[in-house]
């Protein structure tokens, strides 16, 4: 009888131990699942309807579209400048005065000698109708005669050239060379008298790194800033691409130049514009945070709340065009799905494993219809 008990108490003991067993690893496996699950931890965002503008940046340096650097085209003592720094002139305003003097000489000169050879031709040519000149008599007082019209002419164009004239109205950029000094011409490297720039009209020569050149397009729309106006934005448009490389520190870029206008003459030579090309542009279409996307070899995804569930789903979306902080979304949502933004994102404004997303770009929410 007493083993008969002893045999009972461990079997008591032993089935004790199973139960407890087996709920100690009900609990565990239910812990185990609920770690593995997907936490709502991360903030909520709601599928929203707006218009998506991806753009491209670049830096680049303005310059006007029309700058002329002035240069004499004789030889001569300066008697007179006329302009001043920052002046603006007409096209044909007088700019400087050189002194005159030998010119005028030169062309009393030549119009005497003109006027003696114009006088022997016509006698020439009287003389050979009446058969007491040859042919060539009067081929050589014509001769005499041309070459006496030409020197002429070259005397009273280099006398007009001590009048030195504005060749396009717009501003004179920096001081003009002094009075006192004798200037002359010059064909590979003429000495500048003064420059002048029409402000009004003024280009950004832009470098695009060779990832986005493809994007840019003639004719497209571009936004920029620059410096000296943080709060102003101007506005542009594409009108040449350069297919020639330009390697900076074994980057590849390419020039894009972009005219721009500045009415109130806000915009001055050689100032550094940060450039946004407009490159696509998608009106009410849905859209989420790049932020929400994981990227799982090469497939997207996120995280959305749906039927009043607790939990995340992991659902996979095809996405579209993409500004900087906001991406298409073709498929795989609807507007007002709520969706988790995963924590491993926190703080970044690109996809991870994308990289770039086309240089910048704009969201602008479309009101709900």
């Amino acid at each position: 009888m007493q083993k008969v008990l002893n045999v009972l108490k461990k079997f008591k003991w032993l089935l004790i131990l199973l139960i407890v067993a087996g709920v100690g690893g009900y609990y565990a496996y239910g812990y185990y699942q609920e770690q593995n699950k997907p936490k709502q931890t991360g903030r909520q965002v709601k599928v929203e309807r707006g218009d998506i503008i991806a753009m491209v940046s670049a830096t680049g340096t303005i310059s006007p579209v029309d700058n002329v650097d002035v240069s004499s085209k004789i030889t001569g003592l300066i008697t007179e400048v006329k302009v001043v720094e920052n002046q603006f002139v007409k096209a044909q305003d007088v700019l400087i005065v050189l002194d005159d003097s030998k010119y005028r000489a030169q062309l009393a000169q030549a119009g005497a000698k003109l006027a003696n050879a114009e006088a022997n031709y016509e006698r020439a040519r009287k003389m050979t109708q009446a058969g007491g000149y040859s042919r060539q008599q009067l081929d050589a007082a014509r001769t005499d005669y041309e070459v006496a019209r030409a020197t002429y002419d070259d005397a009273e164009s280099n006398l007009e050239d001590t009048v030195i004239k504005a060749p396009i109205a717009g501003m004179v950029i920096g001081k003009p060379i002094p009075a006192g000094q004798t200037v002359s011409p010059g064909i590979s490297n003429p000495m500048v008298l003064l420059t002048i720039a029409d402000l009004n009209r003024m280009q950004i020569q832009a470098l695009v790194d060779e990832s986005d050149i493809g994007k840019i397009q003639l004719k497209q729309k571009v936004s920029f800033t620059v410096d000296a106006y943080p709060d102003k934005t101007f506005s542009g448009i594409v009108t040449t691409i350069s297919n020639k490389a330009n390697i900076q520190q074994n980057v590849v870029y390419y020039s894009v130049l972009i005219d721009v206008d500045s009415p109130e003459g806000l915009l001055k030579p050689t100032m550094t514009a940060r450039v946004s090309v407009h490159v696509g542009e998608r009106r009410g279409v849905l859209t989420v945070p790049t932020l929400a996307i994981k990227d799982n070899r090469g497939q997207r995804f996120v995280n959305v709340l749906r039927n009043g569930d607790s939990q995340p789903e992991a659902v996979k979306i095809t996405t579209g065009l993409a500004s900087e902080d906001r991406i298409e979304v073709v498929s795989g949502l609807k507007e007002g799905d709520i969706l988790v933004l995963p924590q491993s994102a926190a703080g970044s404004n690109r996809i991870p494993g994308m990289g770039g997303m086309g240089g910048a770009g704009m969201f602008r929410q479309t009101p709900a219809r």
